[in-house]
């Protein structure tokens, strides 16, 4: 049976099963410290957002989860590392990004 494509991006058909949000935050567990962050750096503008999933999918500490249809930086304050690969990503530029102040963020642990 051939599995028709159901939009832009059919992540299923492309990458596989999802390992996204909770499951990145589980994986990532104990690898990484956080320093407090003060303010947000990143925001999901709603009415802009498609719910393409690309920022969900492609974030590396699974900061957004996808709620009603739109994507939320959910976790961002406890786990962002402030790649900005969330704001290159967006095909309709939903998401604002600013500089993180200093010293704050997740400091990932390779050992």
């Amino acid at each position: 049976m051939i599995q028709e494509n159901k939009g832009l991006l059919d992540t299923e058909i492309l990458y596989g099963p999802k390992i996204c949000g909770k499951k990145v935050r589980e994986i990532l567990k104990g690898k990484y410290e956080v320093r407090t962050k003060k303010e947000e750096h990143v925001k999901v503008i709603q009415d802009d957002c498609t719910g393409c999933e690309l920022c969900y999918i492609v974030c590396p500490t699974g900061s957004f989860e996808m709620e009603n249809g739109k994507s939320e930086w959910k976790y961002g304050m406890e786990v962002c590392s402030d790649c900005g690969v969330c704001r290159y990503i967006c095909p309709v530029d939903a998401i604002e990004w600013s500089y993180p102040e200093g010293g704050a963020g997740a400091v990932m642990k390779y050992s």
